[in-house]
């Protein structure tokens, strides 16, 4: 027996004795043999593997391969770019580090970062969580890299061959990792030969376990291995965890591992300065991009974020919380490192002064985000583009801008919600559409609505007024703002009982505010070098009709002759010539045929025009009269009409808005017919049908055909009339549209 089992044997006798107690010395001798199993598989491990010895470093193979050919220089930096033991550039390599242990013995860690080292690797012990497996100088060599600066990894060598040691080895590394923050991830050692003869799937598994636990208390993970173990013996599908570092020992003037890897050890016969004899040399390589951006954002009720990267979305969407500030900064491989400045508009100041840079705080706190410039220095400018975009309150995400180019709103009072951040390769592909990454107003406008009054201003086609509720546009106001040019905006707007107004312009009101009154049509036009740069469109919202199509530069937009009201409209510039916001066809609407009927105790009913109903259904009301008129007509020519009346028959034709039937003698309309003259029967086939008495609606009866019925004395109730392009098809069904009693 070894002398501490003796010890703690005699031990128990001692207290056996004392205490008049019958030890059973066969278990007695059981209990010390496993306890000395234990401790002699914990307490006489030893680092073997195809670099280590019975726990000791091994240099021969590397020496009798590489010494004689290595150059002076090897390993170094020459002409801005690091070298192989050839004398080659390494290709990739952007850093160079080493990783030591207690092998390396006391290290001067001062020396190591003047002679170039840019990080290090340390490893932290070995095998499971026992104090005595931990090495030697961790303490010390993490403290001096953390007072000098110097951005450090760690690394655990594992013997584990059960998923309970490859726990113990990872609360092990969390242990001694208490209170620090290394840059670089947490690397497994996979390499013992108590490892090897476990399956790739029990290694991956083993290592799920290890990087799993470490990942969750917040540190980056990564497996090490020697490029023959990659090859050969990590081929579990778990050690395809992108999130996972990945560290190829490979001695040899260039690493042949065909993957993605970050790290590559390419000797351990070193030589540093601060360091006694020789030392691992590795480099971090850019086999992937190790450079990101990391952002977060002040959530308006939330506070900071958490930091994102490299494209993750950093605020809310759908919550319609505002951002308030942002810090962005660079990493290289998880290391802050200067080479960003940025900005944002903020709510009643507009844009900061100063850029802020690598990681401090833009905007203020309880003030909205209106918009963000985010833009590289130094060498970062050189050899990447930045992209980002904004999420703002009621567009959604704006496309993306770049290099310092603005994204987000100014001048609509409009919040930040959320924002992106891409680091790009000079030159290369943009995560997405960049037409339109900001905004800002050049057109401003607010109607006077009924029941609300004046609204908030509204910009470059958005809807003022509104939509679906029947309200009456009263009154608007236009104005130009951030225009580049000289001219100003003039507009006129048509209004109940008092037609068009005089032209008023930027921002004046034109329309009423106060006297009840629709706006029907609106007509707006630019003045000076404005007019020579820009089309100005806009659209209306009209009763009945809803969204008519794009009027332009003057034309007329909306109804006239039909009574109805604005309900809303949208106006936007579009520089001259382009294509414009959507259909041009049918911007204006104006009655051309005009007609009112005297209808059963109702009396004479208001005009309606071009299709409209006048009359009743399914009121069981008679028609007695009718006047039809033309209004607005391109051609010269009349509208005449005559109708069948109860007891009458056929009447004289009359024509152009005198009365057809009668009035106050009772007499219901049987039947009508209707046509046209002179140049308007030329361009125009006239429509109409009529609701009859217990038939209901007709079909359409055409130029002078005879709508309605005979013989059954059933009145009309209500009728249509329409005009339609010459040859052009009728508005619906032509049948049955006059009915004779045979």
């Amino acid at each position: 027996m070894k002398r501490n089992v003796k010890k703690k044997l005699l031990s128990l006798l001692v207290c056996a004795t004392v205490l008049n107690v019958s030890l059973d010395w066969s278990s007695m001798e059981i209990y010390a043999a496993q306890k000395e199993s234990i401790q002699s598989e914990e307490n006489d491990v030893r680092e073997n593997s195809w670099r280590y010895s019975e726990g000791e470093p091994v240099y021969r193979n590397e020496i009798s391969r590489n010494a004689r050919t290595a150059i002076s220089n090897a390993w170094s930096k020459v002409d801005g770019y690091y070298v192989n033991n050839k004398g080659e550039q390494i290709k990739g390599a952007v850093k160079k580090g080493i990783d030591v242990s207690e092998h390396n013995g006391k290290i001067d860690w001062a020396k190591v970062k003047a002679d170039g080292i840019d990080f290090a690797v340390i490893r932290c012990g070995y095998g499971t969580d026992l104090k005595n497996q931990d090495d030697k100088y961790w303490e010390y060599n993490i403290s001096e890299c953390e007072r000098l600066g110097i951005p450090y990894g760690v690394y655990l060598y594992s013997y584990a061959n059960t998923k309970e040691k490859a726990k113990s080895e990872a609360e092990h590394v969390l242990r001694l990792l208490k209170g620090h923050s290394p840059a670089y991830p947490v690397y497994y050692d996979l390499e013992d030969e108590k490892v090897k003869p476990l399956s790739s799937r029990e290694k991956g598994e083993l290592a799920s376990v290890f990087c799993d636990r470490v990942s969750k208390a917040g540190y980056k993970t990564g497996i090490y291995a020697n490029l023959d173990w990659w090859e050969n013996q990590l081929t579990d599908a778990a050690f395809n965890n992108t999130s996972w570092s990945k560290w190829i020992a490979q001695y040899n003037s260039s690493c042949q591992y065909k993957g993605q890897y970050d790290i590559w050890q390419c000797t351990s016969t070193g030589s540093v300065k601060g360091i006694n004899g020789n030392v691992d040399v590795n480099f971090l390589m850019n086999t992937v991009d190790m450079n990101q951006v990391v952002y977060q954002g002040n959530v308006e009720g939330q506070g900071w974020q958490s930091g994102v990267r490299n494209g993750a979305i950093s605020g809310t969407e759908g919550q319609s919380k505002q951002l308030e500030g942002v810090k962005i900064r660079l990493e290289n491989y998880g290391i802050p490192t200067p080479g960003i400045e940025y900005r944002t508009h903020i709510q009643d100041k507009g844009w900061e002064n100063t850029w802020k840079k690598d990681g401090q705080v833009s905007g203020v706190e309880g003030k909205r985000m209106e918009a963000l410039q985010i833009r590289l220095t130094g060498q970062y400018a050189r050899n990447y583009d930045l992209y980002y975009r904004v999420h703002v309150q009621d567009l959604g995400w704006l496309d993306w801008a770049k290099n310092g180019d603005t994204a987000g709103t100014v001048g609509y009072g409009k919040y930040v919600q959320a924002y992106q951040i891409v680091l790009v390769e000079k030159g290369g592909t943009a995560p997405g559409n960049t037409a339109n990454p900001w905004r800002q107003p050049y057109l401003q406008y607010s109607t006077h609505v009924q029941d609300y009054g004046w609204q908030s201003s509204s910009f470059d086609g958005d809807l003022s007024g509104t939509s679906g509720e029947s309200k009456r546009l009263e009154g608007i106001k236009i104005q130009l703002v951030n225009q580049k040019y000289s001219g100003g905006i003039t507009y006129s707007t048509h209004v109940q009982d008092y037609g068009w107004q005089n032209f008023v312009s930027n921002g004046a009101m034109s329309g009423t505010s106060g006297e009840l009154k629709r706006l029907e049509a609106i007509q707006i036009k630019l003045t000076g070098e404005m007019a020579k740069h820009y089309d100005i469109y806009y659209r209306v919202h009209a009763e009945t009709f809803g969204w008519l199509d794009w009027a332009k530069n003057g034309e007329n937009a909306g109804t006239a002759g039909y009574s109805y009201r604005l309900e809303g409209i949208q106006i936007q510039l579009v520089e001259k010539g382009k294509s414009a916001p959507g259909s041009t066809n049918v911007p204006f609407r104006q009655a051309v045929v005009q007609y009112s009927t005297h209808v059963q105790d109702y009396g004479w009913q208001s005009f309606v025009a071009d299709g409209q109903m006048a009359g009743t259904s399914g009121e069981s009301k008679r028609l007695e009269g009718i006047r039809i008129q033309l209004a607005n007509q391109k051609y010269t020519g009349d509208i005449e009409y005559n109708t069948h009346v109860q007891d009458y028959g056929w009447l004289k034709n009359v024509k152009n808005g005198q009365v057809s039937g009668t009035s106050g003698e009772l007499k219901r309309l049987e039947a009508i017919q209707i046509k046209l003259t002179g140049e308007m029967a030329k361009h125009y086939d006239i429509y109409y049908r009529v609701h009859a008495e217990t038939f209901g609606w007709l079909g359409w009866a055409k130029n002078g055909e005879p709508a309605g019925t005979s013989g059954y004395s059933y009145r009309l109730e209500g009728i249509e009339i329409q005009l339609v392009n010459k040859g052009a098809a009728a508005p619906g069904s032509t049948e049955d549209s006059y009915i004779p009693y045979y």
